[in-house]
C-alpha cells in the first residue's frame, strides 16, 4: 500500500513537472505576442488588494476572483499584467505563469528590477465564464548570489494593480440587475467604495436603514474589502452609491423618481464613469422597511455563480469558511502543487473559524499530508506546520535517499485557533550540502526537491460553539450579533461625526462580508439606551463618554494624559501619519454585591469574578447525611477531611486561574506611534434562577474603537479591515500603530461564556471538555474527590454487610 502511494505521488510529481506543456492551454496562448483584439472598448481592473500585490520567496502564488457579466465573458479578452522584481532576483531562473480558470494563458521569463514590465496575453473566447473567474499568478525565482534561507526573504515580485486590467472587445460591461452587482469596479486602494447618500438629515433611524442596505449590497456582491463613506452628491468615479428613503423624500431631495409602487429597489449603471446606484425605497416607511427585508433575504440566499476555479478563488479571498465536521483539501484552499526547486518552501492557506468558536484543547485539527522529498537534503531538514505564525507540528526530512510522506498526520490543537481568520503555514527546509558552498552550480541548481500535493487533507472536528467575552477577535466575524437572542447590536457613535459614522458602516459591511449574515443595528448618537445588552462604540477620545470607556476596560485618566493634544488632521497615507499616543487599560471596577455574604468584581475588561465570603463554614451536604449516625462518625470525619482537602485544592486552582481573585494585569505596550485602541469589556446582569441561570448568567458587553480624532479612527479602521491585519487582534484589548503596521495585544484570563445557539448534548460535552482543559487542577481535584468518596463508600458498604477482614 505504501509503495502504491509513493508511485501515485511520484506520478503526480512528474505530471506537475510538465507544467506549461501538459496544462490545458487556450489556442494562441503559446506565445505572448499573438492576435490582438480589435479596439478594446471596455476594461476591468484586476481585484488585487494592497497586501496581495507582493509575491515573496522562491515560489509564490496569488489567486484573485474577478466577476464578469455575460456580455464580457462572451467576448474576446486581453489580459495586461504589470509587475517588477527585486534586484536580488536571478534573471536566468525567473519564471512567471498566468492561469485563468486553471488554464495557462501565458508565461514569461522577463525580469527587470529597474523598471516595470508589462505582460500582454490574449484570452480567447471560451476560457472566461459569466460570474466569478480565477486569475492566478505564480512566480519562481532564486537569489543571484546567496544560497541561505534568509536570502529567500529578499526575493519578491511586485504586481502593479493600477496598470493591470482585463480588456474586452465590443463589450460595455453594463450592470443590469442585482445578479451583476459583483461587477462593481474597485477603487485605487483595492477596496470597493460604497457611498451612502441619504435624502434628509442623518438621523439614527436613517443610518440604521442605510446599514441594512449596505450589508445587503455587500452580501449580494460578495465584496471582500468594502469601504463605506457618506456623500451628498453622486461622484464621477467607480463605486456603488446606496440611496435609502421613501420615494417622496428621494424625489424631493435628489430629484430622482423611482419607477414602480410599493416596496422596491432600482439599480442603474453609468458605464462612462463606472458608478452604480442602488436605490431601496417604498411609498411609506413601512414599505421601505419591507423593501429592506426583501433585499436582505435575497442577499442571504444568493449563491455565487461562475467557474469552479472562480468560486474557489472567491471562497479563499477572505478565508475558507468552516463550521466543523468537514474535510477540505489543499487544492480546495488554492494550494500550489508544482514541484519546488528552492531552499525554503512556504505555502499559506486561510481558514475562517466560526465567530463563536470555543478555542480550547477538547479536540484537534488533523492535517494529513501527501508529500515527497528528494534525495540529498541536509539531515537537519524538516517540514513545519504553523498556525497563526506559531510552529505547532513538524516532521523530519532526514532520509538521505528521499522519502514519501503518504497521509502523514499532523495534529493541531483547537486552542491554537481563534474565532475568525486563521492561517496555516506549510514550511519545508530543503537545503543541500552544495548550498553551503553556494557555488555557481548551486545557484543555478533547479532540480526538484519537494512537492506538497493538493490531495493533502485538513480535517476539522466538531467544534464547541459558545460566545466568549472579552474576545475582540470575534467582532468582525459577526460574533457580537450572535450574543443577543434577537441578533441585534447597538452602534454608538457619540456626536455623529461623519468620519466616525463612516467607520461604523465600514465595520458593519465587513461583518456582513465575513459572516454572510445581517447584523441588526440600532444607531445611537447621544447616549446608549438603558438596558442595551451589547454595544459597539466608535469615535474620537474627546467625544467618547467616560462611562463607555470604563465599560470597555479603558482608563479615561490615562487617555486624557496621553491624548492631551490630539491631532486635528488625518494624513493622506498611513506612512506619514503623525505619531499619536493612545490609551492603556484602566483600573479595577467594583460592582455592587450580588447578595449577602458574597461579592462580584469586574476587572478592567469587565470579566466576572466570584468570591465567597472568607471563612464561610463548610455546609453539610446530603451525601454526608447518608453517613450521619453514631456508627459512622469515623467515616463522616474521613469524608469531611477529604472534602476539605479537595476544596482547598480546587480553591487554589480557581484562584490561580483568576476566577476567584482579581489581579492587576500588565498594561499594553504603548508608544507615541500608537494610532488606535480596540477594547472590550463584559459584565453579568445578575444571576438567574436555576442551574443554567447561575452557570450562564445574562451578560452584557461594550466594545470600543477609539482614536485621537475621528479622522485617525477612519483611516486606521479602513486599513486594518482592508487586509488580514485584523487577524492579529485578539484578547480583550489591542493597540494598532499605523507607521509600522504593528499590533500589540493583551489576553484576559477572565472569560464569560454566552450561549449562541440551542443547547445540544454534543455542544455541552465540548464546552465542558474545553473548560476542563483550561482548568487542569480543578479536573484533577474533582477526580481525586470522586476517588476518595468511592473508597469511603466501599468501606462503608463492606462494613455494613458484615464482612470482616481476616
Amino acid at each position: 500500500m505504501r509503495s502504491l502511494t509513493a508511485i501515485t505521488i511520484l506520478m503526480s510529481l512528474a505530471a506537475t513537472n510538465a507544467g506549461a506543456l501538459d496544462a490545458p492551454r487556450a489556442p494562441g496562448a503559446a506565445s505572448i505576442a499573438s492576435l490582438t483584439p480589435v479596439a478594446p472598448e471596455w476594461s476591468r481592473p484586476l481585484p488585487v488588494s494592497a497586501e496581495d500585490t507582493r509575491l515573496i520567496g522562491e515560489a509564490a502564488t496569488r489567486e484573485f476572483p474577478i466577476f464578469l457579466t455575460a456580455g464580457e465573458a462572451a467576448r474576446m479578452a486581453k489580459l495586461q499584467l504589470a509587475y517588477r522584481n527585486a534586484i536580488s532576483v536571478m534573471p536566468e531562473t525567473f519564471r512567471l505563469t498566468v492561469r485563468i480558470n486553471d488554464v495557462i494563458v501565458g508565461e514569461t521569463a522577463i525580469q527587470n528590477a529597474n523598471q516595470t514590465e508589462t505582460l500582454s496575453l490574449n484570452v480567447p473566447v471560451g476560457v472566461l465564464q459569466a460570474g466569478f473567474n480565477s486569475v492566478r499568478v505564480s512566480v519562481r525565482q532564486s537569489h543571484r548570489v546567496d544560497c541561505s534561507v534568509n536570502s529567500t526573504y529578499e526575493l519578491w515580485t511586485q504586481l502593479m494593480p493600477e496598470q493591470s486590467v482585463l480588456s474586452f472587445a465590443g463589450a460595455s460591461g453594463e450592470i443590469r440587475g442585482l445578479q451583476d452587482i459583483a461587477a462593481v469596479n474597485l477603487g485605487r486602494d483595492g477596496t470597493i467604495p460604497i457611498r451612502v447618500r441619504t435624502p434628509s438629515n442623518r438621523e439614527p433611524v436613517e443610518m440604521s436603514r442605510a446599514a441594512r442596505a449596505v450589508q445587503a449590497a455587500v452580501m449580494l456582491g460578495h465584496f471582500t474589502y468594502p469601504r463605506v463613506e457618506l456623500a451628498w452628491e453622486a461622484k464621477n468615479e467607480p463605486g456603488l452609491d446606496v440611496i435609502v428613503g421613501t420615494a417622496s423624500e428621494i424625489a424631493r431631495a435628489m430629484g430622482l423618481k423611482v419607477p414602480g409602487i410599493g416596496p422596491r429597489h432600482h439599480l442603474q449603471h453609468d458605464v462612462q464613469n463606472g458608478s452604480v446606484t442602488l436605490i431601496v425605497t417604498g411609498d411609506t416607511e413601512a414599505e421601505l422597511d419591507a423593501a429592506l427585508d426583501t433585499l436582505l433575504q435575497q442577499a442571504k440566499e444568493v449563491a455565487p455563480q461562475g467557474s469552479a476555479a472562480g468560486i474557489r478563488a472567491l471562497k479563499n479571498a477572505s478565508g475558507w469558511q468552516v463550521e466543523g465536521g468537514e474535510t477540505i483539501t489543499l487544492a480546495d484552499l488554492g494550494g500550489e502543487s508544482e514541484p519546488f526547486r528552492g531552499r525554503l518552501h512556504r505555502q499559506t492557506v486561510r481558514i475562517q473559524m466560526p465567530s463563536d468558536l470555543l478555542a480550547a484543547d477538547y479536540d484537534r485539527v488533523v492535517v494529513s499530508t501527501d508529500a515527497v522529498y528528494a534525495a540529498g537534503l541536509l539531515p537537519t531538514s524538516k517540514m513545519i506546520i504553523r498556525v497563526n505564525g506559531a510552529a505547532i507540528a513538524d516532521a523530519p526530512l532526514a532520509n538521505a535517499a528521499g522519502d514519501v510522506l503518504g497521509k502523514r498526520s499532523f495534529f493541531l490543537p483547537i486552542s491554537t485557533f481563534k474565532p475568525g481568520l486563521n492561517t496555516i503555514d506549510f514550511e519545508a527546509d530543503t537545503r543541500t550540502a552544495a548550498d553551503a558552498k553556494c557555488s555557481l552550480e548551486a545557484l543555478v541548481d533547479q532540480r526538484e526537491r519537494f512537492l506538497l500535493s493538493g490531495t493533502t487533507e485538513i480535517s476539522i472536528p466538531s467544534l464547541g460553539r459558545v460566545g466568549a467575552l472579552p474576545n475582540i477577535s470575534s467582532v468582525i466575524p459577526g460574533g457580537l450579533a450572535r450574543l443577543s437572542r434577537s441578533a441585534d447590536l447597538t452602534v454608538f457613535v457619540p456626536k455623529a461625526r461623519p468620519e466616525a459614522v463612516e467607520t461604523a458602516l465600514t465595520a458593519l459591511a465587513k461583518m456582513a462580508s465575513v459572516s454572510r449574515d445581517e447584523t441588526k443595528v440600532r444607531f445611537a448618537f447621544d447616549m446608549v439606551p438603558a438596558g442595551t445588552p451589547h454595544v459597539l462604540a466608535l469615535g474620537a477620545y474627546d467625544d467618547m463618554p467616560e462611562a463607555t470607556l470604563k465599560a470597555a476596560g479603558l482608563d479615561p485618566e490615562k487617555l486624557r494624559r496621553i491624548w492631551r493634544h490630539p491631532a486635528t488632521r488625518a494624513p493622506a497615507v498611513a506612512a506619514t501619519m503623525p505619531r499619536v499616543q493612545v490609551a492603556s487599560v484602566g483600573e479595577v471596577v467594583e460592582l455592587a454585591p450580588n447578595g449577602p455574604g458574597g461579592r462580584v468584581n469586574v476587572d478592567s475588561t469587565g470579566s466576572l469574578t466570584l468570591a465567597a465570603s472568607p471563612g464561610a463554614p463548610l455546609q453539610s451536604s446530603k451525601l454526608l447525611k447518608v453517613f450521619d449516625n453514631e456508627n459512622t462518625g469515623w467515616l463522616q470525619d474521613h469524608v469531611k477531611s477529604a472534602f476539605a482537602s479537595v476544596t482547598k485544592l480546587v480553591s487554589g486552582s480557581v484562584s490561580h486561574a483568576s476566577l476567584l481573585e482579581t489581579g492587576r494585569r500588565e498594561d499594553l505596550p504603548l508608544t507615541e506611534a500608537s494610532t488606535l485602541v480596540v477594547a472590550q469589556g463584559a459584565r453579568t446582569e445578575g444571576l438567574g434562577e436555576g442551574w443554567q441561570g447561575k452557570l450562564l448568567p445574562r451578560v452584557s458587553s461594550t466594545t470600543v474603537f477609539v482614536a485621537a480624532s475621528a479622522e485617525h479612527l477612519s483611516h486606521a479602521v479602513t486599513e486594518i479591515l482592508s487586509g488580514s491585519l485584523w487577524q492579529q487582534f485578539v484578547g480583550d484589548a489591542a493597540v494598532y500603530s499605523a507607521n509600522n503596521r504593528s499590533v500589540s495585544t493583551r489576553v484576559s484570563e477572565h472569560i464569560l461564556l454566552v450561549p449562541t445557539e440551542a443547547w445540544s448534548l454534543q455542544n455541552i460535552r465540548l464546552i465542558a471538555a474545553g473548560w476542563l482543559s483550561r482548568n487542569i487542577p480543578i479536573y484533577l481535584g474533582v477526580l481525586l474527590g470522586l476517588f476518595v468518596i468511592m473508597t469511603a463508600f466501599m468501606q462503608w458498604a463492606l462494613r455494613s454487610s458484615g464482612v470482616r477482614e481476616s
